[in-house]
């Protein structure tokens, strides 16, 4: 700060700012503007841009990050992209006959769905790939049937929808099926400690709503690569505090 001449109140403030864990410089003005006296809360909110509103400000999010895009209430992607190849998903691995996920997301999810076959656990894609139109009629749907509210908590909208990149999906229990019991099974506490190892995030977390913008969800899971994973399962992050930091500020 010395080095470039800035010159700033509340030093106690900013240094709390400045040595915390997920510090980016770009981000200084938004900081010191933001209405918190906790540095914590601070730094997470807004390299999280939860100093904006949802959907308000959205832009295409840099499909150059590849298997890192980040497709959120302020990022979105363009109707027809997908991540990598999409490939259809054998009975073995879902419940759905024409499910489909990005070819390196499925190998991934093989796996894991195979290691917890040989504990006695049974784990399958409930809904994977979803396509722009599919995605807008699900959301518009929830809208009409449920309220506008109740949509924005628990769908995205068309174009905002991890479902559309082929590297998210929402996973069920064979014996069960239904994504909303998910949460009373084996599986999931399989999931919930597991997944990491395999490349998988458990993406909207319980506790980190008002980062997400969405209810918790314990059924679904994106693909990140198992480094990343386990960074964000050993921190206990969530995708947009991990993407701020080690993809945005680059």
């Amino acid at each position: 700060m010395v080095n470039n001449n800035i010159k700033l109140p509340y030093d106690s403030k900013l240094s709390s700012i400045i040595d915390n864990k997920y510090f980016i410089f770009k981000n200084l003005d938004r900081y010191l503007d933001y209405d918190s006296d906790d540095a914590n809360e601070i730094v997470t909110n807004v390299n999280c841009n939860l100093d904006k509103e949802f959907y308000t400000d959205q832009v295409e999010s840099d499909t150059s990050d590849g298997m890192l895009l980040i497709v959120n209430k302020y990022y979105s992607i363009p109707d027809g992209y997908n991540y990598g190849e999409l490939v259809t998903l054998d009975k073995d691995y879902s419940v759905n006959s024409n499910d489909k996920l990005s070819k390196e997301t499925y190998d991934a999810f093989k796996e894991l769905v195979d290691a917890a076959e040989k504990e006695g656990l049974h784990i399958r894609s409930k809904s994977a790939y979803r396509s722009y139109e599919t995605q807008k009629n699900l959301y518009n749907n929830y809208k009409k049937t449920n309220g506008y509210n109740w949509a924005e908590k628990w769908s995205a909208h068309p174009g905002s929808s991890e479902h559309q990149t082929g590297l998210a999906l929402d996973v069920c229990s064979k014996d069960t099926y239904t994504i909303q019991k998910f949460e009373g099974t084996d599986e999931f506490v399989w999931m919930k400690d597991n997944s990491y190892k395999y490349g998988f995030i458990l993406r909207y977390p319980e506790g980190k709503e008002y980062i997400t913008g969405y209810n918790y969800e314990p059924w679904h899971y994106r693909y990140v690569g198992k480094d990343i994973a386990k960074y964000i399962y050993e921190n206990n992050i969530t995708f947009e505090e991990y993407w701020a930091y080690f993809v945005d500020n680059k």
